[in-house]
């Protein structure tokens, strides 16, 4: 296929993301503006219960069906429909507990029934975001790209009716319901050109998707916990209004870190390709160049964010929000650790070395749990951002080694240290001459970063089109 096409391909992926992420954007102003501060915090907080829950349900089974579809002879439709069987039981099973759990928790009434009625959309999205693993697979991600539209659409037009009718966080949390059902069936009609999906029950099958699945499930659960126990444990010492200022820092950073997850869902299937059939080199080859591309977007993001965040919350989220800037700098900067997790992390498991790093995000969590209930009591939401940025930073440092000792391959820095040269350029535009507008002033940013980034020979077109040529040809 013609690098036109891939090209093509590649740019209905990103502008299907990108418009997910705006629409997703204003449905976020509109819950910040319609909730007030206390109200956002205890939405905040059912979210990241559900998410807690979520991750249990998921047992990895998402990345376990890329892997298994992209080896070769793999039955897809027999693979898909198991897995698919295995997610809904397992969601309808789990989520029963979550409206059990939350009864014994010292929250408001608001949040606890926020989270009885979220359990019925996290199951519902569990499927939708499961199917995922096909579009990435038959490299037609801009399918769920639109599925993952009409689902922010859904959401945002449900939002701006209850935030109308003043209805509340209930009623804000009921609006995923609908949302994430239309994301289920349209992600289930999106991918009949591919494959038939249909739930299936093989008990052998089963076994075998649960050996492959449980040590990436075991691994994101703790990576779970450092990443949003922040929230629970900031939710037990501090007022729901701090946590809805630190909910809304961390609704940025989901934005920002949205790239690298998406890129290495795509990217996984041709390293899982190449590392089972020897291509050592080529591997590599991949390796180097995603760490390229990650360093490019991933450094003027920590850099630029430091010169615009004030202007960003005012813009996110109005009036009652400024405290969140300062927060929002600092976990801007645990963003370069996401970039280098999410690289790594999915390395991983293209290398099948998900059981020994296990004990890689177990001591992370450890950690972070113990900083948590240390520095969270005295220091609130900064203390939660401080331990945020040493988990991010760890367990990035810790995927890549274990990486290098089975694969050898090291990034090269070239590329990483010019991208930081034309990001100080960017800032210095930024800081000293703002103007006025965070829109105008990240347009603006954005063009110097670029061609300071061409004047240093930083970016190489040709370097990133082998990469999604090399993706497709898989």
């Amino acid at each position: 296929m013609s690098r036109a096409v891939v090209a093509k391909n590649f740019t209905i992926q990103i502008v299907s993301r990108a418009a997910a992420v705006l629409v997703g954007l204003v449905s976020v102003a509109i819950l910040t503006r319609a909730l007030g501060a206390t109200g956002f915090g205890e939405y905040t907080i059912a979210l990241t219960f559900l998410q807690l829950f979520g991750v249990i349900v998921d047992f990895g089974l998402t990345l376990t069906l890329v892997v298994m579809i992209s080896e070769e002879g793999a039955n897809h439709e027999k693979i898909i429909g198991n897995i698919l069987g295995l997610r809904m039981v397992s969601g309808a099973l789990i989520f029963s507990l979550a409206p059990l759990t939350v009864l014994t928790l010292p929250w408001s009434d608001s949040v606890k029934y926020a989270v009885i009625v979220g359990s019925l959309a996290y199951m519902l999205m569990g499927g939708a975001s499961l199917l995922v693993g096909i579009f990435q697979r038959y490299q037609a991600m801009w399918r769920a790209g639109l599925a993952e539209v009409i689902n922010r659409l859904g959401l945002l037009a449900c939002i701006a009716l209850f935030a109308f009718l003043d209805l509340g966080v209930v009623w804000m949390m009921a609006a995923s319901v609908v949302a994430n059902a239309l994301w289920l069936i349209a992600s289930i009609h999106l991918a009949r050109p591919f494959v038939r999906v249909r739930l299936n029950v093989d008990t052998r099958m089963w076994r075998e998707v649960w050996s492959r699945s449980w040590p990436i499930a075991v691994s994101i659960f703790f990576n779970l916990l450092y990443l949003k126990g922040d929230i629970i444990f900031l939710s037990f010492y501090r007022d729901q209004a701090e946590v809805g200022l630190y909910g809304v820092s961390y609704r940025v950073i989901d934005v920002l870190t949205a790239f690298p997850v998406m890129f290495m869902g795509i990217l996984l299937p041709l390293v899982v390709h190449t590392w089972s059939n020897g291509h050592r080199e080529e591997f590599a080859l991949h390796v180097r160049r995603t760490f390229d591309l990650f360093m490019l977007a991933g450094i003027p993001v920590v850099i630029g964010t430091q010169a615009v965040a004030d202007g960003l919350i005012r813009l996110l989220a109005g009036p009652g929000y400024e405290a969140a800037g300062d927060i929002l700098r600092l976990l801007s900067v645990a963003v370069f650790g996401v970039f280098l997790g999410a690289l790594f992390g999915h390395l991983i498991v293209a290398l099948n070395k998900q059981k020994p790093m296990v004990w890689g995000y177990a001591g992370v969590a450890v950690l972070t749990l113990i900083g948590y209930f240390l520095f969270i009591p005295p220091y609130g939401m900064w203390g939660a951002a401080w331990m945020t940025l040493f988990s991010e930073l760890l367990i990035a440092l810790i995927t890549f080694t274990v990486v290098y000792r089975v694969a050898r391959v090291r990034p090269q820095w070239s590329v990483a240290l010019k991208a930081l040269f034309a990001s100080l350029v960017m800032y210095a535009l930024l800081r000293f001459f703002p103007s006025g507008s965070v829109l105008v002033d990240i347009v603006m940013g954005t063009i110097v970063y670029v061609l300071a980034m061409l004047a240093l020979g930083g970016i190489k077109r040709e370097e990133i089109r082998a990469l999604f040529a090399a993706r497709r040809a898989v």
